[in-house]
């Protein structure tokens, strides 16, 4: 079914002619959606080497392009308040994954393993891809905002190191403001961009207050995985 487009400025200018409150009621439905989905960081990566690191806030009714915003030089810096390690993988035409697992435990309709550590599909070739999934908060347009942002197979080896180096600076991962930057790479003929991870000081007060409230908040995030976890080219392999 085709859906019309449609223009946020003659909506707001309707439903104030008819005496409603456009703000009151879009802060009722924020609370009501956030607990399911946030905005997420996404990497479109170019044959040309003109990556695009943008955050997705999913598809809408608008017609303005809002639901993308670009990141500035392809650069975020965020605080994260939540990591995850994720496994999938689905089969063949299956709209769920086949197996799941969620920091090595899985948790999906068909676990094939009590550890996802012991699996013959999670060990180095196996069929199941591994994600790390990041709980951010990041200023966006003057405001602070949650954000989730998934790191694939190639860029994981950066996070990895960026918490080794905190773990040794005796540094928990919410106390510093994480930088995240695209850097090209060129490999056997193909290209892509992976995620390089470091610091830029440490986090604000404030945000770290934001974050303490937020890791409770979207708790239920933490307990499963979503279709847009693994939403990537490639992402859902058949068995």
């Amino acid at each position: 079914m085709e859906n019309q487009l449609i223009e946020t400025d003659l909506v707001k200018q309707a439903l104030s002619v008819a005496g409603w409150d456009m703000e009151q009621e879009l802060a009722g439905m924020a609370v009501e959606t956030s607990q399911f989905e946030l905005p997420r960081v996404r990497i479109e990566h170019k044959d040309n080497g003109k990556h695009r690191m943008y955050i997705d806030s999913g598809a809408s009714y608008l017609d303005d392009g809002s639901q993308e915003i670009d990141i500035p030089g392809n650069k975020l810096t965020a605080v994260v308040f939540g990591c995850q390690n994720l496994r999938a993988f689905w089969d063949e035409g299956s709209e769920v994954p086949a197996c799941s697992g969620i920091d090595d435990m899985p948790i999906g309709i068909e676990a094939l393993a009590d550890s996802c550590k012991r699996c013959e599909h999670g060990i180095m070739g196996g069929k199941c891809k591994p994600k790390v999934r990041l709980l951010l908060l990041a200023e966006i347009d003057g405001e602070i905002k949650p954000l989730i942002m998934n790191l694939s197979p190639t860029s994981i080896k950066h996070w990895n190191v960026h918490k080794k180096k905190l773990a040794r600076s005796n540094l928990p991962v919410v106390a510093v403001n994480t930088t995240f930057e695209l850097e090209d790479v060129k490999k056997n003929g193909f290209r892509w961009s992976e995620v390089i991870v470091g610091v830029n000081g440490i986090a604000s007060k404030e945000i770290l207050t934001i974050a303490r409230t937020a890791r409770t908040e979207f708790e239920v995030l933490t307990k499963r995985i979503s279709d847009a976890d693994f939403s990537d080219s490639g992402d859902k392999q058949p068995r």
